[in-house]
């Protein structure tokens, strides 16, 4: 009878649990660990929405660009810094049934792009990018989201370029 007591006793102190240093040290680390992936995170999501927002403007830029030759009209993109926003044009008038716009608006700030800001809209001095009704950009120059993503815009093609700075 003494040995099996002898053996409960070597199972039972085989089975010790962690003591309250070891599970707090534990909580610590996995809340450091927590907080450093959570920074990460939100790097990721704001890259992620700047390059949705590139997206949506480029491809805009390729449809108004398709549009002025299909409809043989002019056209125009003019981008607002302050709204975050840009309007379609064409012949001077807002295009309220343009795709995926909201009366013509297209605004940067909102749903996918949410933290997305046009921090710098210079196309020649201007803000407007103007198409004529052959498809061909009037004017080069540059808009800025989030004062680092660059997309540049060059005269004639409409070609563009993204670069980071």
């Amino acid at each position: 009878m003494t040995v099996i007591k002898h053996y409960k006793n070597q199972i039972i102190k085989s089975l010790k649990g962690f003591s309250l240093i070891e599970l707090i040290v534990m909580i610590a680390l996995l809340g450091l660990l927590a907080a450093v992936a959570s920074t990460r995170i939100k790097d990721i999501s704001i890259n992620i929405r700047v390059s949705a927002a590139i997206n949506q403007i480029t491809s805009d830029l390729a449809l108004t660009k398709e549009m002025a030759l299909a409809n043989h009209k002019s056209m125009s993109i003019t981008f607002d810094e302050n709204l975050n926003s840009y309007i379609v044009r064409q012949d001077g008038n807002v295009m309220t049934d343009y795709p995926g716009s909201n009366d013509g608006i297209i605004n940067i700030s909102e749903g996918t792009f949410v933290g997305v800001e046009i921090t710098d809209a210079n196309i020649n001095g201007s803000n407007i990018l103007n198409i004529d009704k052959w498809g061909n950009v009037l004017n080069n120059g540059a808009v800025t989201l989030n004062g680092t993503h660059i997309i540049e815009i060059s005269r004639l093609t409409g070609h563009w370029e993204i670069t980071n700075e």
